[in-house]
C-alpha cells in the first residue's frame, strides 16, 4: 500500500468524521439559538423598538432625555436581537477550532502509525528474506565450488536449496496477498459456496504438512450442503492459513482438529488443537507482523491471522480465538452467516 494511498484514506476518513460533527454541533447551536431568537424577537420588535421609535418621534430633538431613551431602547432591543446569533456563532466556532485541532492530532498520529507500520515491514521482511537467501547462496557456492564430491551430501544440499527456495516463495505470496488485500482497488468475488466442501479441500492440501511436523491432522465435517456467500479462493486462503498457523506453532505430536459447526443461521469454522495455549495479549495476534509469545516467534510473516482477519472483515465474517475450547487447549472459530 502506497503512501500517497494511506494519506487520501486517513484525509477521507478525517474529512467524513469531521463533517458528520459540523453537522451535529450546528444542530446543538443552532436549535437553541433559533429558541431564544424566538422568545427574544417579539420582545425586541414588537415591544422596544415600536416603544424607542415613539419616544423619539413624539419627543422631538427638544425632549434631549426622551431621545436618549428612546434610542437606548432602540439599541437594547437589537442587542436583543443581535445577542443569540452572536452567542451561537462564538460558541459554534470555538467547537469547530477545538474539534479541527483534535481531528488534526488524529490524523498525525495515524499518520506516524502508518510510517511506523512500513518501517516495521521493510525490516521483517528484509530480515525474513535474507536468511534463506544467504543459507541458498552459502549451499550453491560449495556446491559450485566443488566442495562436495559425496553424492548423498549433494542431494541433501540440493533438497536443501529447494527447501529455503520455497520458504521464499511462501513468504513472497504472503507479502503479495498482504499489499493485495490493503489496496482500495482489492474485491471479492462473492458466490454461494459449499463450505463443507471448501473446509475439506483446504484440511485434505494440508495433510502432508502435518505429517511432515509429526502431528495428526483430524478431520469433523460433515459433507451436507451447507451455503456460504463467499469469495471461494480467498476464503480458502482463510482456513488454509489457519490450518498452517497452528502446525507451525505446535510442538510434535499434536493433535490439530477441525471441525464444522451447524447453528442456528451461522456455520462456524474450528481450527482447534491440544498444544500449548497462547500467552500474552491474544488481541495483537491478528494484528499485522505480529508473532505473538516468544513460544511462537520463530519461521513466518506474522502476517497469516492479520490476513486471516482481513479476508474475514471484506466477508462480514468474525474470527475469534477461545482458550480453552471444550476439551481442547484453543481454538480459532471463524463464524460464516449461511447462505439463504
Amino acid at each position: 500500500m502506497g503512501e500517497g494511498e494511506n494519506g487520501e484514506r486517513i484525509e477521507s476518513a478525517g474529512s467524513s468524521g469531521l463533517g458528520g460533527f459540523l453537522v451535529r454541533r450546528f444542530l446543538m447551536v443552532a436549535v437553541p439559538m433559533a429558541a431564544a431568537e424566538a422568545l427574544l424577537q417579539p420582545l425586541a420588535f414588537g415591544t422596544l423598538v415600536p416603544l424607542a421609535l415613539e419616544r423619539i418621534v413624539v419627543g422631538g430633538l427638544g425632549d434631549v432625555l426622551g431621545a436618549l431613551l428612546g434610542l437606548a431602547m432602540l439599541a437594547l432591543g437589537m442587542v436583543l436581537f443581535v445577542l443569540p446569533l452572536a452567542v451561537g456563532a462564538m460558541l459554534f466556532a470555538r467547537m469547530v477550532e477545538r474539534r479541527v485541532a483534535q481531528v488534526q492530532e488524529e490524523r498525525d498520529q495515524e499518520r506516524e502509525r502508518l510510517y511506523a507500520r512500513r518501517n516495521l515491514l521493510v525490516t521483517d521482511m528484509a530480515h525474513d528474506l535474507r536468511t534463506p537467501v544467504m543459507s541458498v547462496l552459502s549451499l550453491a557456492q560449495a556446491l559450485g565450488d566443488g566442495l562436495v564430491r559425496d553424492a548423498t551430501d549433494q542431494r541433501r544440499y540440493l533438497a536443501s536449496i529447494r527447501s529455503k527456495a520455497e520458504r521464499l516463495g511462501r513468504l513472497t505470496d504472503v507479502l503479495f496477498d498482504f499489499t493485495r488485500l490493503e489496496s482500495d482497488g482489492f474485491r471479492l468475488d462473492l458466490r454461494p459456496c459449499d463450505l463443507p466442501q471448501l473446509v475439506l479441500r483446504e484440511a485434505a492440501a494440508a495433510y502432508s504438512d502435518a505429517e511432515a511436523a509429526g502431528m495428526s491432522l483430524e478431520v469433523d465435517v460433515s459433507e451436507q450442503p451447507l451455503e456460504v456467500l463467499a469469495d471461494d479462493v480467498q476464503l480458502g486462503r482463510v482456513v488454509s492459513n489457519l490450518i498452517a498457523n497452528a502446525v507451525r506453532h505446535c510442538p510434535r505430536g499434536t493433535a490439530v482438529h477441525v471441525r464444522l459447526v451447524r447453528r442456528a443461521g451461522v456455520a462456524e469454522v474450528v481450527v482447534a488443537d491440544d498444544g500449548m495455549p497462547i500467552a500474552g495479549d491474544v488481541d495483537r495476534l491478528f494484528e499485522p507482523f505480529s508473532r505473538g509469545d516468544e513460544a511462537r516467534r520463530g519461521e513466518g510473516s506474522g502476517l497469516g491471522l492479520y490476513i486471516v482477519r482481513r479476508i474475514a472483515e471484506l466477508h462480514g465474517f468474525a474470527i475469534r480465538l477461545e482458550q480453552p475450547y471444550g476439551s481442547l487447549t484453543k481454538a480459532f472459530v471463524l463464524t460464516c452467516p449461511v447462505w439463504d
